[in-house]
């Protein structure tokens, strides 16, 4: 899988990442995140080539450093993930928000919501 990125207000620049693919996509909801010390379940969208929310997928894949993992990614302008008090919508002024190109988290899928 050719994992693209677009420079973008979200992320910045990121490079282009490429990963062997172990299972088809998923649409993710929620990612466990640590945050001030604690680990809490996380709103998480992808945005496109546009900056709007896209959804989130998530699969299986080997990446040469962290062997077996899930590989979570949105589109072009990668993953938004907003803090669970957070009720506003989508937005990348909000401070609540913040932007990630991507995310691997461990293969046991504990750190996930699929539908």
């Amino acid at each position: 899988m050719f994992l693209r990125f677009e420079e973008n207000p979200n992320t910045g620049f990121v490079d282009d990442r490429v990963f062997q693919e172990r299972s088809e996509p998923r649409v993710v909801t929620h990612v466990l995140r640590l945050r001030g010390g604690a680990e809490i379940w996380c709103s998480v969208t992808g945005l496109d080539a546009k900056g709007l929310p896209a959804p989130a997928l998530a699969r299986r894949v080997e990446d040469s450093g962290e062997g077996m993992c899930y590989l979570v990614y949105g589109h072009l302008w990668g993953l938004r993930l907003k803090d669970p008090s957070c009720s506003d919508p989508w937005s990348l002024d909000d401070p609540h928000q913040w932007g990630e190109p991507f995310l691997l988290l461990p293969a046991d899928g504990h750190d996930l919501r699929l539908t």
